[in-house]
């Protein structure tokens, strides 16, 4: 009960069909503390003039965009030669290789970026992975510590949060209710499905809307992941423990592009590309998921995009600095902004950092 999956127990499986995806990286991590690099090189010599550090990490590096080992059919010539507990260990844990520690707790992610992941029955089992993790002694590979005050405490409330929410979205793939009130307020949905439909029409033209059910069940797999990612990730759009509201905002206006994009490929999308769009699309979900609240910049120093057409970013910004006291919500603001929602669109994603400046005090 200590460790926290992501992913739905033996839902979530791959056929490696030789795509070699997972070998195009420029380097290999080896579990250099359980001898796997002495074994490596044992056997091919050839490789110790290629081990680098990397931090405390200790990694092959690869001179292109491939593996050493991915043979010409897609294969890892490690693996086809010596079996695959040769395999290094990072190799043999992908893609569910993204191990994190908080206190005494394990958080165990997957890459649903590279690996091309379905979804069915006969899955890949969390006993499995456990076991796997438990013959990898190398914290560079399965030890990756979340920052945290109190370890303890924090990784705690991280699994019994999130856990929680993973238990409701997972027993009920597709079920938009079910979902929103895993991660906040039921009462609150239909408020907040308006304000995310002023927040699409003013800066798309076009209203929010719901994607269909298979893209909305393919979201709701991903949304543990992907809401752990945002609340340990590098972007920070508040802190932790103000970031529960934000976060289920930001969901929602996820499945809004997702209808978006699925009308333009003229079909339901992927955990790959649902993935992705999350990444891309983060900073105008960001906005949309403020739309609501007032930001505020003192004046002093901003820095601006090099490429600012028509001066939209540095408008904007401007009116942050303005609102201190007149304190218009940030959909006032947007509203304001010149241009067609091409220009709209690109401004609000080149000025995440103003926007994530202007709502730093709350």
């Amino acid at each position: 009960m200590d460790s926290f999956f992501t992913w739905p127990d033996r839902r979530m499986r791959y056929e490696c069909r030789g795509c070699g995806a997972c070998c195009k990286g420029l380097g290999i991590g080896l579990d250099a503390t359980a001898g796997q690099l002495v074994q490596l090189v044992a056997k091919r010599p050839q490789l110790a003039a290629f081990v680098r550090r990397r931090g405390d990490a200790v990694t092959a590096f690869n001179p292109r965009d491939r593996c050493w080992f991915l043979a010409d059919d897609g294969l890892c010539r490690i693996e086809v030669d010596d079996g695959r507990a040769a395999k290094p260990a990072s190799c043999r844990l992908f893609p569910f290789n993204r191990v994190f520690r908080i206190g005494r707790y394990t958080v165990v992610d997957y890459n649903s970026v590279i690996c091309p992941l379905t979804v069915g029955d006969g899955g890949i089992s969390h006993a499995e992975i456990a076991a796997e993790i438990a013959t990898i002694t190398d914290p560079t590979i399965v030890g990756t510590p979340l920052a945290a005050r109190d370890p303890d405490a924090e990784g705690r409330a991280l699994v019994d949060t999130e856990r929680a929410i993973a238990d409701a979205v997972f027993g009920a793939p597709g079920d938009l209710a079910i979902a929103w009130a895993a991660q906040a307020d039921a009462a609150a949905q239909g408020r907040e499905r308006e304000t995310a439909t002023a927040a699409f029409t003013a800066i798309l033209g076009a209203p929010w809307q719901l994607p269909s059910l298979p893209t909305l069940t393919a979201c709701s797999w991903l949304t543990p992941s992907l809401r752990f990612n945002e609340l340990y990730g590098p972007r920070q759009y508040a802190p932790r423990s103000a970031m529960a509201p934000v976060l289920a905002r930001m969901w929602l206006a996820w499945l809004g592009f997702a209808a978006l994009g699925e009308q333009l490929a003229g079909r339901a999308l992927g955990l790959q590309e649902l993935t992705t769009l999350w990444s891309e699309q983060a900073p105008l979900m960001h906005a949309v998921a403020r739309w609501s609240e007032a930001p505020s910049l003192k004046p002093g120093p901003i820095e601006l995009p090099g490429v600012d057409p028509q001066h939209v970013v540095r408008t904007l910004a401007q009116a942050f600095i303005d609102n201190r006291k007149a304190r218009r919500p940030l959909g006032a603001l947007v509203a304001a902004m010149p241009g067609d929602p091409t220009i709209r669109v690109t401004a609000l994603k080149t000025a995440e950092a103003i926007l994530r400046a202007g709502f730093a005090g709350r």
